[in-house]
């Protein structure tokens, strides 16, 4: 009796669940010395992105699982940059991100959730208006500058706070950007989305200027 063959499933992901697997697959699949030349490229092209230069205050975060860019160098470039730096932390009691200004790129972080570094919170906090130019972290971007994050939407929540005309960024690898991901009312579309290869700017959006 003969067995019939399945042909392989190749139609796009079309649940967030399916798109985070996938993407994330694909991350952990570079060649490690592609990888490296694609986080060298973002880390160059930080200053040439709109809003970096004139911000005086900017929001990044510290990578802390094996698919994310490094964003160590991103953090020192800021600092020697003179910008103020500002990191987020989970409020778990709230389910939301509170600011916490950063003073020294030598500064220890703490464990929080999932065991992402944060500053703990004594740190000095700083209000979400305070912030000139935001780093957005996200799993996967579409061409409409759209982002899905990890499923907590922390980030959903904190970007409708910061200033109307505080640029929301991110910076992800080439594979992380796709044509078009499934959207929920609540999903914050970014200002742009910058890769090694391209560099997207969100629809509807106020126009950035350097």
């Amino acid at each position: 009796m003969s067995v019939p063959i399945t042909a392989p499933d190749t139609r796009p992901p079309n649940t967030k669940r399916q798109w985070r697997r996938g993407i994330v697959a694909a991350i952990l699949a570079l060649d490690p010395v592609e990888r490296r030349r694609q986080e060298s490229a973002l880390v160059d092209a930080l200053s040439t992105l709109p809003g970096w230069a004139r911000a005086g205050t900017v929001l990044l975060y510290v990578s802390a699982f094996p698919e994310e860019i490094d964003t160590a160098p991103l953090l020192a470039l800021a600092h020697a940059a003179g910008k103020r730096v500002v990191l987020p932390r989970v409020d778990r009691q709230e389910r939301r991100l509170r600011l916490h200004l950063v003073t020294d790129p030598g500064q220890a972080l703490v464990s929080g959730v999932l065991g992402i570094p944060e500053p703990a919170a004594t740190w000095p906090e700083a209000p979400p208006d305070l912030v000139d130019w935001a780093l957005v972290p996200g799993v996967a971007f579409d061409e409409c500058a759209d982002r899905l994050g990890r499923g907590a939407g922390h980030y959903d929540r904190l970007l409708p706070t910061l200033r109307a005309d505080a640029l929301r960024w991110a910076l992800c690898f080439d594979c992380q950007i796709v044509p078009r991901l499934p959207v929920e009312p609540h999903d914050v579309p970014l200002d742009g989305v910058t890769a090694p290869g391209r560099t997207i700017l969100g629809l509807d959006r106020k126009s950035p200027t350097p």
